[in-house]
């Protein structure tokens, strides 16, 4: 999960450095959609974001902060990096970039539409309780990948050796390759 994530984070930075020149004035469509982000606290999720990579900064790095001196470099460390990452997923061009695929994907009426049912009481509700919502759901997926984990553990051992003995053969094709090339 934290290699998905890791990998995740890295496209989003990735994705918002390549546009990261100060966003030019936006069309109608990209605008609606800029409207839609707010209305959808885009930039509360992009913080919650940020302290959760903040967060696994200092838990991927606890081991070096075994005591009290270095237990703060790292804490500091990990404020840093998160006040990178804040910078770069709160940025003006990260928004104008991720309202563009918004004006990909929707029509203006389809933005206008689902701006005002995120403005209904509803759909202000929606929003208020996505975040329990999505922590219940994060918990029963991780419940149910605790219930195949024995079942995954033992395909991971059945195909292991498998692996390593067709790693072999590559490693062998390799020496034999290399051999043969270094006699011509």
């Amino acid at each position: 999960m934290l290699r998905t994530f890791a990998i995740l984070f890295t496209g989003l930075c990735i994705a918002a450095t390549a546009f990261a020149e100060a966003p030019g004035k936006v069309d109608a469509k990209t605008d609606l959609a800029m409207q839609l982000m707010a209305v959808t606290n885009l930039d509360r999720t992009m913080q919650q974001m940020a302290d959760q990579v903040q967060a696994m900064m200092e838990k991927q790095f606890e081991s070096y902060g075994s005591c009290p001196a270095s237990s703060a470099v790292v804490h500091e460390m990990s404020a840093k990096i998160g006040e990178k990452v804040t910078g770069v997923l709160k940025s003006d061009a990260m928004k104008v970039d991720i309202a563009s695929v918004y004006a990909e994907v929707f029509s203006e009426d389809e933005l206008r539409e689902t701006i005002a049912f995120y403005k209904s009481p509803l759909g202000r509700k929606l929003l208020e309780r996505m975040p329990d919502l999505m922590q219940k759901s994060m918990q029963i997926s991780q419940d149910r990948m605790r219930e195949v984990m024995p079942e995954m553990q033992k395909l991971g051992e059945q195909y292991g050796e498998r692996i390593r003995e067709a790693a072999a053969t590559c490693d062998a094709e390799d020496t034999t390759g290399k051999a043969s090339s270094d006699k011509n």
